[in-house]
């Protein structure tokens, strides 16, 4: 595998976004375009990445505002500006999806978000209808939340009395309370993966699993909002392939309900290329359970099957 850096400002505001292009060794036979999720980094999806590499998909990933090697201030991960940031994530997105294409045209060109990164690529699938997309993955995705009301009015109020860059323990945990009570309790990560030793590791990293600002929050559920509004069915191209791939027992995705849900809402919205693949067993972070070669192997097969 080869690695080549690139960067750009961030449409939020917020500075440079650091991103890496993992090139594989021999012909590039496809294109893929990932975001990885809330309070993490590229660097965990190594293992991933080689594995792409070494059957011909070329890959491109930034570290989101904030996060990862795009952060210069610790006080400052999970902000994304005063207003409407997670539009500007979007943004973001595409302006490293738009590089990909450039470097690599006529080759076939897949999009990937996962947990957070899943609502903002589904969010870019829907801005530009005409993009030339050979498929779209949303990982560990979930449907419309009840609560959300609530959540961005309360992400709003603390906002005023303490400022938006706040980080409010209240809030996190009305977010993310339940996610671990069906779990071992081992620790507070849990409902991430069956895999003990990484949950040790991201627990063990300063960039992941800290706490969002009270905007980053409402940027957050404004963005899952967004994606689960019927209006977002209909500016999907009704030909887009698109692979849901979630584990059952992931508490982002309702354990498999909210999965369910937005496939078959993309199906009576009438999508023909919808493949829904949830895993038993799995929690959230299908790429680092304990099952996780055969997660690879089935979405690089997926992703064949669309070339053909």
């Amino acid at each position: 595998m080869k690695t080549r850096d690139f960067g750009f400002p961030s449409e939020t505001g917020t500075g440079e976004i650091f991103g890496r292009i993992y090139s594989p060794e021999q012909e590039i036979r496809a294109v893929l375009v990932i975001h990885h999720g809330m309070a993490e980094h590229q660097q965990r999806y190594l293992p991933f990445l080689t594995y792409m590499t070494e059957n011909g998909v070329c890959c491109y990933m930034h570290d989101m505002a904030n996060h990862g090697a795009s952060n210069r201030d610790p006080e400052e991960t999970g902000w994304f500006g005063a207003k409407d940031g997670w539009q500007a994530l979007v943004r973001d997105f595409q302006t490293v999806i738009r590089r990909a294409q450039t470097d690599n045209p006529g080759r076939p060109l897949f999009v990937m978000g996962h947990s957070m990164g899943s609502f903002i690529c589904r969010a870019y699938c829907a801005s530009d209808p005409k993009e030339q997309i050979a498929g779209a993955v949303f990982m560990g995705t979930g449907g419309p939340n009840p609560a959300a009301g609530a959540g961005k009015l309360m992400a709003s109020q603390i906002g005023l009395v303490k400022g938006k860059k706040h980080k409010s323990k209240i809030l996190d945990r009305m977010a993310f309370g339940s996610y671990n009570k069906r779990f071992e309790g081992r620790t507070g990560f849990d409902w991430l993966t069956r895999d003990q030793q990484i949950v040790d590791q991201y627990i063990a990293d300063p960039y992941c699993g800290f706490l969002f600002t009270v905007q980053g929050m409402h940027d957050l559920i404004s963005v899952n909002e967004t994606v689960n509004q019927q209006a977002w069915y209909g500016k999907i191209p009704q030909a887009l392939p698109i692979l849901l791939t979630s584990g059952e027992e992931d508490p982002v995705g309702d354990y498999g309900k909210g999965v369910r849900t937005v496939a078959e809402k993309l199906k009576e919205t009438g999508h023909s290329k919808v493949t829904l693949q949830l895993y038993p067993g799995c929690r959230h972070e299908i790429l680092n359970e304990t099952n996780r070669a055969q997660v690879m192997k089935d979405l690089l097969v997926w992703m064949q099957a669309q070339q053909n």
